[in-house]
């Protein structure tokens, strides 16, 4: 079973995506549920995408929970108080769950890409910062916070820039970073871990209820 990993604090794990949509399906139970939104899917990949989704928190839950989505897209359980988020990336999936408002992660595979969209994310402060020998990586990890952010606050029009905050940091191989933002008014803060795997960068918000 391609499933990397799992914490339970929070409920987080991450999915190697190498079964085919139909391996997929075949791990779930309430496949006539799922037939609907599978059918408006065009690709392959997307497909695998949101299956492996719905097969990881079954993993997480220990049950198989129906997932919904809020008109501005973002992802809920009816079925549980908890707030989800979800990621992809190539061939990976990630979920979190957390016991709070609102909960975010984001995965991305490890590209050079990166770099060459830089002045797109990142402040001037945060890009004083990035590692020259980690170049790449460590820029990753501030798209990843960012994205993650984003999917925390739920704001329309925003500008990675302008709206999202990181508190420059030191290159490791994991850690924990601030944030703030500045789109919703609340001028909120949040503390989000990291961690950068062989294959993909991860980052996730850390609960304040536990």
């Amino acid at each position: 079973m391609p499933l990397l990993f799992t914490y339970t604090k929070p409920h987080l794990g991450v999915w190697k995506i190498e079964e085919s949509s139909d391996e997929l399906l075949s791990m779930l139970c309430q496949t006539p549920a799922y037939l609907p939104f599978l059918q408006k899917i065009k690709t392959e990949k997307r497909r695998r995408e949101w299956l492996a989704t719905r097969v990881l928190l079954k993993e997480l839950m220990g049950q198989e929970l129906l997932i919904a989505y809020h008109d501005d897209g973002a992802p809920y359980l009816p079925d549980s108080p908890l707030s989800l988020s979800i990621s992809h990336t190539d061939g990976y999936a990630a979920l979190l769950l957390q016991e709070q408002p609102a909960a975010g992660i984001d995965i991305e595979y490890r590209s050079d890409r990166v770099v060459k969209i830089r002045n797109r994310f990142m402040s001037a402060e945060e890009d004083a910062s990035i590692d020259a020998d980690h170049e790449a990586e460590h820029l990753l990890v501030y798209w990843c916070a960012k994205e993650a952010l984003f999917k925390m606050i739920r704001q329309q029009d925003v500008d990675f820039i302008d709206h999202l905050h990181i508190v420059p940091f030191a290159y490791a191989a994991s850690g924990q970073i601030s944030a703030t933002e500045t789109r919703s008014g609340a001028a909120g803060s949040y503390t989000l871990n990291y961690e950068v795997h062989p294959d993909f960068i991860l980052v996730y918000s850390i609960s304040t209820l536990y």
